[in-house]
């Protein structure tokens, strides 16, 4: 009998101290990083990342590559991607995406969806509280990091709709941008979203108040082993009685640093099963090679702890496993209507209790707005929305729920079909004639396809496209931009091989943008085709050119759009009336009339007759005139009123910085810029809409000029902007003249501070005198460079008037330290100070440590306006790093301190 039960306490023991099974989730949180600035509202982004062979993407996305990196179980490596989405991606310029806020999901799905589902990788959200700020209120807005979840609640909701409604993708796992948290986001993910997060940070606690914000949380009260649990419903970081789970993360750079690896199996050695999230960014450059190495030390963990055994798995599969699940299975939902007039209502129903308190039911329309729509109980595992919706608008109606396992189930109601993209890529494509190739260029997909004509020449290309639901359709097309494009041009649309319209253009298509054709009325089953057909005649040597069509049944009675998301009017002269074009569009079907336009603050002076009509697909361009009496970073709105079904007061944000009086020289004005010698025309701009560029070393010297006539007397700051560049003139001559008699000479390197305002000196001008400056190759820079000309400013600093009594006009001045100018800047900045009385000035430069960095003056001044010059230096002559720096004045017991960005 004691041989009996020594051998079932030795069995015992033997299960109570085997190791447990390390669940590996290793993933990315996957933006792009190419085109994104927080200092910008609209970007454009680059998206090679996703479309380019020899990037991150497709290495990773192999099978062969996954198939090298084995689990203990002989599994490959499973990937979870956490997408990014989300309000810095909802505003951008591109037009090369059915939807810019999700181009991250949509690209993946796109170009790596069929490897996805053959690895056995997870899809899923990943979300920054990204929000367009000004916290410090300075006037300069960023991208900041949101300083709660509710004020990006509403674009949170959008986001979530349009991966549920446009991919037919929702997430079960996240993990938030930054690792940021609060209660109110945590309860919201673990009652309306999902069961899983992977974002506890611990240990990290970071603050900032210098914007542009980011990298904001706190999960130094966070467990810090590697085992999942719930969170408290009062503190997100700690356990608790929450719904939802969530576990330990680490970055693939700590992860190798602090060791983790050996932690967490050491941990498991012990008995518990581990669940470690482990990720970085699919763009660095050492993603691969990090996965790589983490393969490696999980598998050097087999020597040092035999007995743990590790899983690759995806997030949401890790924690199913560690919950010891065997429940695969998908809740069975419907989602049905109630109809009660021209509204309706939605219920959904459910056969097991659900995760979330309700269903997650979205609602896109015509206007492609999206709402969440809320639901109230009606019963066991069934739910109605609250309010109701016009049917007559609807596109797509979705809902989604998940198991307390994690399952998911999703179930659409289609009213209208998807918009359809045809690339030339697709197989609808096709080309009639033979004289077409390929190019690199596109505005759609990875290329597009042109035909180089002669005079007898034609090009023919066409799309077909089964129609599946009798609706109206509109049609558009997109091209690259290139050089030579044809004006002449025609599209011809057929139903059934029967033409039933011809669109003729004469003059350019707009590239990069979405050019419509016309509106059809389709039936179910019919066959469209839209033929492109450019003949040569009058067109030699230019080039025809296809890309994509798009049929969209979003067809709307009228729509009022505008492709500004905030009208900025840049910097402009206090007092002076600034005129601004303002194309507004009607995507509807029927004319739109405008009935009126104002500014809540009255800055817009600009009188109109109304009502203003726009055709159907159509547009206007109004002159408006502003004018702003206030120096400083100013806000107004622009209300404008029409008969849109949706937007009747549409309200457009408008920023200015109103400074004092400057005068910009372009070289696009022709009576204020010449040239000497030979000249070409750039497509780097970076003012206005062309540069000017000279090869250096011609003989006789090349040179431009800028003239101005000033409309005050003072002192002025003379700055020059060219695009940035590294091949640009490394001895320019500068000649600064008044009324033909030369001042000053100097010689600047064009290619330092390209790119942004660098100061050429400061100088006092007369008002209504020609002032011109010369820019000049001297013939002393590197074979094939080239000098550049684009933009000068003369920056008022202080105006000179006729002063009767000098003693009575100081009395008037204050201490004063201004913001310095530019800001942010590079390569060098003016800070302008005022002192009312003849006195020491000390003016320092510090940075955030309080470190002083240079002396900019140390000396003995005159009462009145002064300015110092900032060329990023220390008191050694080395350029500072980049960052925040403090200006501080000191003057006769005055002192005063101001924030400046420096950015190399």
């Amino acid at each position: 009998m004691k041989h009996i039960i020594l051998f079932l306490l030795l069995i015992s023991s033997t299960e109570i101290f085997a190791g447990g099974v390390v669940y590996l989730v290793l993933g990315s949180d996957t933006a792009i990083w190419e085109g994104m600035g927080t200092s910008t509202f609209n970007d454009f982004y680059n998206i090679e990342l996703y479309t380019n062979p020899n990037r991150n993407t497709y290495a990773v996305m192999d099978p062969n590559f996954r198939a090298k990196l084995k689990d203990s179980y002989g599994q490959p490596l499973k990937l979870t991607w956490w997408m990014m989405a989300g309000n810095i991606f909802r505003y951008a310029k591109n037009k090369n995406m059915p939807i810019p806020n999700i181009m991250t999901l949509y690209l993946m799905k796109k170009y790596h969806g069929e490897n996805i589902v053959i690895n056995g990788d997870e899809l899923t959200m990943h979300y920054h509280t990204f929000f367009w700020s000004d916290y410090d209120g300075d006037g300069i807005y960023y991208w900041n990091q949101a300083k709660t979840f509710w004020e990006t609640l509403d674009d949170f909701k959008v986001t979530l709709s349009q991966f549920l409604l446009d991919e037919e993708v929702f997430p079960v796992s996240f993990r938030s941008g930054w690792h940021y948290m609060d209660n109110d986001w945590q309860h919201y993910l673990d009652e309306r979203v999902l069961p899983y997060s992977l974002h506890n940070d611990y240990p990290a606690k970071r603050f900032t108040d210098i914007e542009p914000t980011g990298n904001i949380y706190d999960w130094s009260q966070a467990p810090s082993n590697w085992v999942p649990y719930r969170p408290s419903y009062l503190n997100y970081q700690k356990p608790g009685n929450g719904k939802g789970w969530n576990v330990r993360s680490a970055s693939f750079q700590a992860t190798k640093y602090w060791n983790y690896i050996d932690s967490i199996f050491a941990a498991a050695s012990k008995g518990p099963d581990q669940v470690a999230c482990l990720w970085a960014h699919l763009p660095e450059v050492d993603f691969l090679d990090n996965i790589i190495i983490i393969d490696s030390l999980a598998h050097q963990m087999k020597t040092k702890y035999p007995e743990v055994k590790f899983k690759y798995c995806t997030a949401v599969e890790a924690m199913q496993l560690w919950r010891s699940s065997e429940d695969k299975t998908k809740p069975l939902i419907t989602l049905s209507e109630i109809t009660v007039g021209d509204k309706v209502y939605f219920e959904v129903n459910s056969d097991e209790q659900i995760f979330q308190t309700q269903p997650f039911v979205a609602v896109k329309d015509i206007y492609e707005n999206y709402k969440v729509a809320d639901c109230a109980k009606n019963g066991t595992n069934n739910w109605i929305t609250e309010k109701s919706f016009s049917k007559k608008n609807l596109v797509k109606v979705g809902a989604t729920v998940c198991d307390t396992m994690g399952n998911q189930a999703m179930d659409f109601i289609e009213y209208l079909p998807e918009d359809t993209f045809l690339d030339n890529l697709d197989s609808q494509y096709s080309e009639v004639t033979s004289n077409w190739t390929n190019q690199s260029i596109n505005s759609w997909g990875v290329d597009s396809r042109i035909s180089n004509l002669n005079e007898n020449d034609s090009a023919v290309a066409m799309w077909n496209h089964t129609i599946s639901q009798s609706t109206y359709y509109n049609l558009f097309v997109q091209i690259p931009k290139i050089n030579n494009p044809v004006s002449i041009y025609n599209y011809i649309i057929y139903l059934n091989s029967v033409p039933i319209d011809t669109v003729n253009f004469s003059k350019i298509m707009e590239p990069l943008n979405w050019n419509y054709l016309t509106t059809i009325s389709g039936s179910e089953n019919d066959v469209l085709t839209v033929k492109y057909r450019a003949n040569g005649k009058g067109q030699t040597t230019k080039y025809a050119i296809t890309d994509v069509l798009k049929i969209s049944a979003l067809v709307k009675e009228k729509e009022l759009s505008l492709a500004e998301s905030i009208l900025n009017l840049d910097e402009i002269v206090i007092g002076d009336t600034v005129n601004y074009t303002l194309t507004i569009s009607n995507y509807g079907t029927r004319s739109l009339k405008i009935f009126g336009l104002n500014s809540l603050k009255k800055s817009l002076i600009s009188k109109f007759s109304f009502p203003i009509e726009i055709p159907q697909m159509g547009s206007v361009d109004l002159n408006l005139k502003f004018k702003f009496n206030e120096l400083g970073n100013f806000t107004d709105s622009l209300l404008i009123l029409s008969d849109d079904p949706l937007k009747d007061k549409f309200i457009l944000p408008i920023s200015a910085n109103v400074q004092k009086y400057f005068a910009l020289t372009d070289n696009e004005e022709k009576d204020k810029y010449t040239e000497f010698g030979i000249w070409n025309t750039s497509v780097a701009t970076a003012h206005g809409t062309s540069s000017r560029y000279a090869i250096v070393n011609q003989n006789p010297a090349c040179y431009a000029e800028f003239r101005t006539k000033l409309k005050k007397s003072g002192k002025y700051d003379i700055l020059e902007i060219i695009p940035k560049t590294v091949n640009a003139c490394e001895k320019a001559q500068y000649n600064i003249t008044i009324s033909n008699i030369k001042i000053d000479s100097v010689l600047f390197n064009q290619n330092e501070g390209s790119g942004g305002w660098k100061p050429i000196g400061t100088y006092d001008f007369p008002a209504n005198v020609e002032i011109i400056v010369r820019v000049t190759d001297i013939g002393k820079s590197t074979s094939g460079f080239v000098l550049r000309a684009d933009a000068l400013k003369f920056q008022l600093v202080e105006e000179l008037t006729d002063i009767s009594d000098g003693t009575t006009s100081n009395k008037k001045l204050q201490y004063k330290l201004n913001q310095n100018y530019p800001n942010p800047f590079n390569p060098s900045t003016t800070i302008s100070f005022t002192i009312p009385k003849s006195s020491n000035v000390k003016l320092e430069i510090f940075n955030l440590l309080g470190e002083k960095v240079n002396t900019l003056f140390n000396g003995f001044l005159s009462a009145g306006s002064h300015s110092k010059i900032w060329y990023g230096k220390n008191s050694e002559g080395r350029f500072a790093s980049s960052g925040i720096y403090f200006y501080r004045i000191q003057a006769d017991g005055f002192n005063s301190v101001k924030k400046m960005v420096y950015l190399r």
